[in-house]
């Protein structure tokens, strides 16, 4: 009886002296919450493994951005250093290394801070234009898409530049350029003229699925940083094809549903009116019957308000009204139709998700046809899409003049 006493007073001891094997104080993690990945200037001819397969001797250049918490508190909101010490004040610190991969250039980091590298609260990553039109977007994006610790819902966007220079702004209403922009990318929908957020959960589906896809471009100037246009990439090799405008943009989200709010400017009798959209649906048909040349109508249905007009149309009239909004309709597809033609004829690449809209209400001409949609044959950029605008007026606002 003793002894049955003490070892159920033994294992009652276990509980008490258990505890993660593998707990890291939080005092010895590196917080980083953004990253840059650029090609590194020099490269390697050097294979590795003792092969010579190609692409494996290029070198990237990878810009970590951690958190200094002494400083935050009361810290400055100016520019970090690049590869060296934060400046006295500035709440992060920005560590660049070169390698081959981005977890042995991870490592690297490591051994130049005192803290390691902690992923899990990383907000943004941004690449070069250089890199994506080189096709490393999928080599590069494969550690933060397969690492556990890293947030599915980091933001990823395309630099104009240098990839690094974005972490080296200086924000005006935040004290990290990383949450800076990535706080900016979310207030830009409600201009539309950028693609929504795109992040590691988008990326990954994006690579799954073989398909084109669009992520948001940003540019740094005069060590400001600024959401423009979208990236493209083409389904072949996920290699960037090219860029759209903000006003292509636009385009591209009327036609994808991706529009919140916008404004549409127009001349009315050499009259300016700004045109401002509240809501807008789209929906996609398509006609199979030549699945050489399919043919697909897309319609969309606005509604807004007169935001400024600059004259003096009587819009009391309904006449007046119908005019607005049929020249309304006309601007909007005049924007659609300019980055249908980009898309389909310069770039090749379905970032409408026309292919999507086949396979899943056509599925047997999608069997035929979705080896070549937006890639070789290209029955993407061989087939007919006609968009069909309707806007309807829902306020006029406030004038300031009498009505006699």
């Amino acid at each position: 009886m003793d002894k049955l006493c003490g070892s159920i007073w033994i294992f009652c001891l276990l509980f008490l002296v258990t505890g993660c094997w593998d707990q890291n104080e939080i005092e010895e993690r590196g917080f980083v919450i953004g990253a840059a990945i650029d090609m590194a200037e020099e490269q390697t001819d050097d294979s590795i493994g003792g092969t010579s397969e190609k692409g494996r001797g290029d070198k990237y250049k990878l810009t970590y951005q951690f958190v200094v918490p002494g400083n935050f508190i009361g810290g400055g909101s100016g520019g970090g250093q690049s590869g060296g010490g934060a400046s006295e004040g500035k709440p992060f610190l920005n560590l660049t290394a070169e390698g081959t991969s981005i977890h042995q250039i991870t490592r690297k980091v490591s051994a130049e801070t005192s803290r390691k590298p902690y992923l899990e609260h990383i907000t943004l990553i941004v690449l070069s234009e250089e890199l994506s039109k080189k096709g490393y977007l999928k080599d590069a994006m494969d550690f933060f898409v397969r690492d556990h610790e890293m947030r599915r819902v980091a933001n990823v966007m395309i630099a104009e530049g240098e990839a690094r220079t974005v972490l080296e702004i200086n924000p005006q209403h935040e004290k990290m350029p990383a949450l800076f922009i990535a706080s900016l990318n979310e207030n830009i929908v409600k201009h539309s003229t950028s693609l929504p957020p795109v992040n590691i959960s988008d990326i990954h589906s994006y690579l799954l699925k073989g398909n084109s896809f669009a992520i948001p471009r940003i540019v740094v100037k005069n060590n400001k940083g600024s959401i423009v246009g979208a990236a493209i990439f083409n389904s072949q090799n996920q290699k960037m094809v090219g860029t759209l405008n903000e006003s292509e943009t636009l385009g591209l989200n009327f036609i994808t549903e991706k529009v919140e709010s916008a404004i549409v400017e127009f001349l009315m009798n050499g009259q300016l009116i700004a045109f401002e959209i509240k809501d807008a649906k789209s929906k996609i048909e398509a006609d199979v019957s030549d699945e050489d040349q399919i043919k697909f109508t897309v319609k969309i249905n606005v509604e807004g308000n007169v935001g400024e007009l600059y004259g003096d149309l009587g819009l009391q009239n309904q006449s007046i009204l119908s005019e607005i909004e049929e020249k309304a309709s006309k601007e909007i597809e005049r924007i659609t139709n300019r980055v249908i033609d980009k898309v389909q004829k310069k770039y090749k690449a379905d970032v409408f998700g026309l292919g999507d809209h086949v396979k899943q209400e056509h599925y047997k001409t999608w069997k035929q046809v979705n080896k070549e949609w937006d890639k070789g044959e290209n029955y993407f950029s061989k087939s007919v899409i006609d968009v069909q605008v309707k806007v309807e007026v829902r306020q006029i606002g406030s004038s300031i003049k009498t009505i006699k």
